[in-house]
């Protein structure tokens, strides 16, 4: 993804407040080029907002078969135990928001298509 694609204006669709649009560098650790996780102390039950998501059963397959996969190559490559309600749900949603947020509706239309066509 180029750079022009992944600036945002305060003003977007989805606008978190972050001026720099880099959300999702933020949530990943990657702003400042940092290599370590959210802190550990955090209770994310008690300190963070739940949200329930609802997804067709495949899609939900595919986001655990990710998690599965991402989790095995960080414990072998860097020993680090990928939690997934600390770790890798808030990744796929920053991501998730970063990646919306530089589509247009020429972009978007074919991905709401798609996901209708393959779930409902």
């Amino acid at each position: 993804m180029s750079d022009e694609t992944t600036e945002h204006t305060e003003s977007g669709a989805l606008d978190h407040g972050d001026s720099s649009g880099d959300y999702a560098k933020h949530w990943t650790n990657k702003a400042d080029n940092r290599e370590d996780l959210p802190a550990e102390n955090v209770d994310v039950k008690s300190d963070w907002v739940g949200l329930t998501v609802y997804l067709p059963e495949p899609l939900r397959d595919e986001l655990e078969l990710v998690f599965r996969e991402h989790s095995l190559e960080c414990k072998r490559s860097t020993d680090i135990d990928l939690k997934k309600l600390r770790h890798f749900y808030p990744s796929v949603v920053a991501l998730g928001i970063e990646r919306l947020e530089s589509m247009n509706t020429e972009e978007l239309t074919p991905l709401l298509t798609y996901l209708s066509e393959e779930y409902e």
